[in-house]
Parts: structure tokens; sequence; C-alpha cells
């Protein structure tokens, strides 16, 4: 049974998110008025929802892109988290993140930095994967972290992010980070899964509106960030599912079992079985896509709490 707080939660973002379903327009028909204004609205999450008390926000560059670096009196400097925030590559910011990793960084002892990454439609993929490595290379050659000190996380598009800079990593043969982890990775842009369904948008309260408006328009879900000729569903940077995980360092997955994406985290569980990589995997009964952007529910607080069991195991307190 879910908490009460998480009752009025789900009242609450199904409201906001058929309001993001009226929004949404095709990439070829959206003005930049428009696109502008779902940015904006979508920002005030960071705004409006709560923060840990005596949490620092720093904006700091990595390079001309612009990042947070988000700490609280629980955070341990030298424990590095690269957050990765989600959006669909066209919505999302450090801005409307800045709540859910204030609390993050407080619960799992770490400290926060959330790139201003490239958004489509104005930046198509590969923008996204190359400020993705950019901000991990950044961390260690300019600011002198290791890899080891470094966990990267990401919900979403965040998540899939998070994915394709590992698996660019590993193919360019540098040192990986200690750890990822995923809320709610969205590892299939194609749709292909067994819960990309109209039964299931009826009960994804945020990406359900969105969704459903998508299909009818026949549009594909990747329209805005990737270019038709690029969708290759051989290519692991763009479907991460078909990336190779083996040697690759623990991941950890949590997903909703209310949300459209459920499938694609099932499916890379599967995968990094079939890989031998180490991960854990958590599926949150009656919670929707990236739950964990509402704070004030005890199931969000939860979750972070296992993340930072995660993180206890993987990512070195003392350097």
């Amino acid at each position: 049974m879910i908490s009460k707080e998480a009752q009025k939660s789900i009242k609450r973002y199904k409201k906001i998110a058929s309001f993001f379903g009226f929004l949404y327009k095709t990439p070829n028909e959206i003005t930049s008025g428009r696109l502008n204004f779902a940015r904006w609205f979508n920002n005030l999450a960071g705004t409006i929802n709560p923060k840990i008390e005596g949490t620092i926000k720093e904006e700091v560059y990595f390079g001309d892109m612009k990042a947070y670096k988000v700490s609280t009196p629980n955070s341990n400097p030298d424990r590095i988290l690269l957050y990765f925030h989600g959006g669909g590559y066209a919505l999302g910011s450090p801005q409307s993140h800045y709540s859910l990793v204030s609390y993050l960084a407080d619960i799992t002892k770490t400290t926060v930095y959330i790139p201003d990454y490239r958004l489509g439609p104005e930046n198509k993929f590969p923008a996204q994967l190359e400020d993705g490595v950019k901000s991990y290379d950044y961390l260690i050659n300019d600011l002198g972290y290791s890899p080891e000190q470094i966990a990267i996380a990401g919900d979403s598009a965040g998540g899939h992010l998070a994915l394709i800079t590992l698996l660019k990593i590993k193919e360019t043969n540098k040192s990986m980070p200690s750890c990822l982890a995923l809320l709610s990775p969205w590892t299939d842009p194609s749709g292909s899964g067994d819960t990309y369904t109209y039964e299931m948008a009826e009960r994804d309260v945020l990406l359900g509106p969105m969704f459903k408006k998508i299909w009818d328009s026949d549009d594909e879900l990747y329209n805005f960030y990737l270019n038709e000729e690029d969708m290759d569903e051989n290519d692991p940077y763009v479907i991460p599912l078909v990336g190779n995980y083996e040697n690759c360092p623990p991941i950890m997955i949590q997903v909703g079992t209310e949300e459209c994406l459920l499938s694609d985290s099932r499916r890379l569980k599967d995968k990094l079985e079939v890989d031998g990589c180490v991960h854990e995997y958590f599926e949150w009964e009656g919670m929707y896509h990236v739950f964990h952007i509402d704070v004030g529910m005890p199931e969000t607080i939860e979750a972070f709490k296992q993340i930072g069991n995660f993180l206890e195991k993987y990512l070195p307190k003392n350097q």
C-alpha cells in the first residue's frame, strides 16, 4: 500500500503531466516560445519543491558548459555523484532537479555535480553523449577527482545518458567510474518494450499523457533529439540495451511498477545478467515514472536510502 503522501502526489502530478501533454507539439511544429515556456514550467519544480536545510548550490563550469555543484552538511567532498537530469532530452536542467539532488546529496552523503548538457531539438544526438563524456573528463582532468571517487547517476533520459557515457568511457579505454545508479532509465528510445502501451499510459501519471499525444501524432519518442537517419537499433549509443556491459562497474536500477518505461528497466536487468555485470534491481510498487521528483513522499526518502546503501558498497568514503 502506497503512502498517503504518494496518493496525493499521484493526483498532483497527473494534473501537471496533463498540462505538458497539452503543450506538446511535434518538433517541426513547436515554436521556440512554447518550448521555452515548457522548460520554464518544468524548472519550477526545482524552485518550489523543498531542499535540505543548509544546501549549498554553486554554479560552476565544465569548460563552456554550466553545471550545479550541490552539497549539504552531510555531503562528503571526496565522494562525487555525477548526475544527469531527465526530461526526454528536450526538457530539464540543473534547476529542475535541484530539489531532488539536494535530498540525494544529503541522504547518500555525496557531493553532486549536475551538468546543463545540450538539449534537442536545437542540439541533436550525439551532442548529449559528447557533453556526458566531457563532464566526466572534466571532473578527472580539471577538478582532480579520481575515477574511483566518482559514481554516475541519472533519471529517465539522464539514465540513458549515464549508460551511454559509461559505454563510451569503456570503448575509449578510460578508467571507469565506481558504479552507476539509475532512476527509471530510458534504455530503449525505440519504445519496443511490452509496457509501451496505451493501457500502461493510462496508469503512468507522469509520462502517459505525453506518450499518448506522441503516438496519436504518429511521432517517435526520440524525435526531439535524434534524427530519423540516426535511429539504429544496433547502435548501443542509441539503444543502450544492446550495449556490452562485461567488466563494467556495478549498476543499480530503480523503477516504478506504474510506468511505460518499466520494460526498459526489466530488459536492462536481463542484459546485465547475461553480461555478468554486478547489479541491484528494485521495482517500487505503485510508483510512477521518476517518483523521486517528489521529495515529500516517504517512498522517495526510502529510495534515496536504497541508493545510499548501494553507494556505501562501491563509492569509497576515504581516498
